[in-house]
C-alpha cells in the first residue's frame, strides 16, 4: 500500500510540475522558442533516464560481483551487502546536493521517491531480509530492481544445487557480461538519428514559415525568381509540414515501443527482429543454465523441469522447456531434442552428439552457450555499425538541401546587388 501511494505521489507530482511547465510555455505564446524549449527538456529528460538506467545495470553488476566473491569465500552475505552501501559515499553534504539537483529533474521526486528507495536503501533491504533467515531467493523476490533477472535466475540455481559461487561466477563470464549491456551502447545509435530528425523538422518549419515569406518578397522587389535550390527546400519543407503529425506521433510510439522492449520478455521475445536477437540470447542462458545443473548430477529431465518451472524464463522459452523434456523422457537424444525444441541451433546439434558419445555434454554445453552469447553480442554489434551510418547520411543529405535552399538567395541577392 505504502509503495502504490509512493506512485501515485509520483505520478501527481510529475503531472503538476509538466502542467505547470505548459501553462507557463502557453502564457508566452506557443511558437517556434517554445517548441524549441519543449524539445530541449525532452532531450534533457531522455538523456536521464538513459543515464539513470546505465547507472542501475552498473550498481547491479557491482552487486553480482559483492554476491559472488561472498559466496566463494562462503562468508556471510548479509554482512558483506552492509559493508558493501557502508563503503559507498555518504554524509549530509552530499544528500544535500542529490537533493538539489534531483528537484530540477521533478520537484519531489527526493522526498517522495529517491530518499527511501534509491539503490542502497534496496541492498540494505536485501540485508534486513537475509538477517530476518529469508533464503537469497526470496530477498531477491522482495527486493525488486536490485538485481537483474539473470542474476536472479543464477541464485535459484545456486541455491537447488548448493553451489552458489560456482554459478555467480559462470554469470560473469566476460562475453555474457558483455552481452547484458550492450544494449546500452544500441539504444542510443538508434535514438540519436530520431532526435537528429526532430530538430531538422524544427529548422527546416521555422524556415519555411518565418524567413521564406521575405525572401519571396525580396526577391518579386527585385523581378527574379528565387533559386531552385530554394525552391526544392521550400517544397521539401512542405512535405515536411503537411505530414509532421507522423513525426508526431512516432515520438511517443517509440517511446512506448521502447519502454515495452526494456520492461516485458514477451515483448522483446515476439517483437520483430529484436525477438530473434532475444531468443538466441535466452537459448544461451538456457544452454549455461542446463551445462551447471547437468554437472551436479542432474538427470536430463529432471534439469530441465527445474529450467521449465523457473520464473526467470519468458513464458515462450519455459514452453520449449518442456516441449523438450517431454522428448528427452520419451528416449529421445539430448541434442535431437533440443535442436527440435528451438533451443540448441542445427549448426552446433553435431559438436553436442559428439560429447554425448564421450560423455562430456555438460563442458560441452556450456561451451556452445559462450559461443551463442559470443555470437549474439558480434552480430548486434555490426547490425548497430551498418544500420546507424543510414539514417546519419540521409539526415546529412537532408541538411545539405536545407543549407542550400537558406544560402542560394543570400547569394543571387549580393550578386544582383553587385552587377
Amino acid at each position: 500500500m505504502v509503495r502504490f501511494l509512493k506512485y501515485v505521489g509520483l505520478i501527481l507530482t510529475t503531472a503538476a510540475f509538466a502542467g505547470v511547465l505548459v501553462l507557463m510555455l502557453w502564457s508566452v505564446g506557443l511558437g517556434f522558442g517554445s517548441l524549441l524549449v519543449l524539445l530541449v527538456l525532452g532531450a534533457v529528460y531522455t538523456w536521464m533516464l538513459f543515464a539513470f538506467v546505465h547507472y542501475r545495470a552498473c550498481r547491479q553488476e557491482e552487486l553480482l560481483q559483492v554476491l559472488a566473491a561472498a559466496a566463494e569465500a562462503q562468508a556471510p552475505l548479509a554482512p558483506a551487502l552492509l559493508a558493501y552501501v557502508h563503503d559507498r559515499p555518504h554524509g549530509g553534504l552530499r544528500e544535500l546536493w542529490v537533493g538539489l539537483i534531483l528537484f530540477f529533474i521533478v520537484p519531489g521526486y527526493y522526498w517522495i521517491w529517491y530518499s527511501n528507495s534509491n539503490y542502497d536503501r534496496k541492498v540494505e533491504r536485501l540485508a534486513r531480509l537475509l538477517e530476518e533467515g529469508h533464503s537469497l531467493p526470496e530477498a531477491l523476490a522482495l527486493t525488486p530492481g536490485v538485481t537483474s533477472r539473470e542474476t536472479r535466475l543464477a541464485v535459484a540455481l545456486g541455491q537447488d544445487t548448493g553451489q552458489l559461487g560456482a554459478c555467480l561466477k559462470a554469470l560473469r563470464n566476460p562475453a555474457r557480461a558483455r552481452l547484458a549491456t550492450l544494449w546500452l551502447e544500441l539504444v542510443p545509435r538508434f535514438t540519436y538519428p530520431l532526435f537528429l530528425l526532430l530538430v531538422i523538422n524544427g529548422v527546416l518549419t521555422f524556415w519555411l514559415l518565418y524567413l521564406t515569406p521575405r525572401f519571396q518578397r525580396l526577391f518579386a522587389e527585385f523581378k527574379t525568381a528565387l533559386p531552385v535550390e530554394t525552391q526544392r527546400a521550400m517544397d521539401l519543407g512542405h512535405f515536411a509540414l503537411a505530414y509532421s503529425w507522423v513525426l508526431v506521433l512516432a515520438v511517443p510510439v517509440l517511446a512506448v515501443l521502447l519502454v515495452l522492449l526494456l520492461v516485458s520478455p514477451g515483448f522483446r521475445w515476439y517483437f520483430p527482429g529484436v525477438g530473434r536477437l532475444y531468443r538466441t540470447y535466452v537459448c544461451s542462458q538456457i544452454l549455461q543454465a542446463l551445462a551447471f545443473l547437468l554437472q551436479t548430477g542432474r538427470p536430463a529431465p529432471q534439469a530441465l523441469a527445474v529450467l521449465a518451472a523457473d520464473g526467470g524464463f519468458v513464458g515462450a522459452a519455459r514452453r520449449r522447456l518442456h516441449a523438450v523434456r517431454r522428448r528427452v523422457e520419451r528416449g529421445e537424444p539430448l541434442a535431437d531434442s533440443l535442436r527440435r525444441g528451438r533451443v540448441l541451433p542445427r549448426s552446433m546439434a553435431p559438436l553436442l552428439h559428439s560429447a554425448e558419445r564421450v560423455g562430456n555434454v555438460p563442458w560441452a554445453m556450456a561451451e556452445l552457450g559462450d559461443l551463442l552469447a559470443a555470437r549474439l553480442a558480434r552480430r548486434a554489434q555490426r547490425l548497430g555499425l551498418l544500420l546507424f551510418p543510414v539514417p546519419v547520411v540521409g539526415a546529412g543529405v537532408l541538411v545539405g538541401v536545407i543549407i542550400l535552399g537558406v544560402f542560394m538567395p543570400l547569394i543571387t541577392i549580393i550578386n544582383e546587388l553587385a552587377q
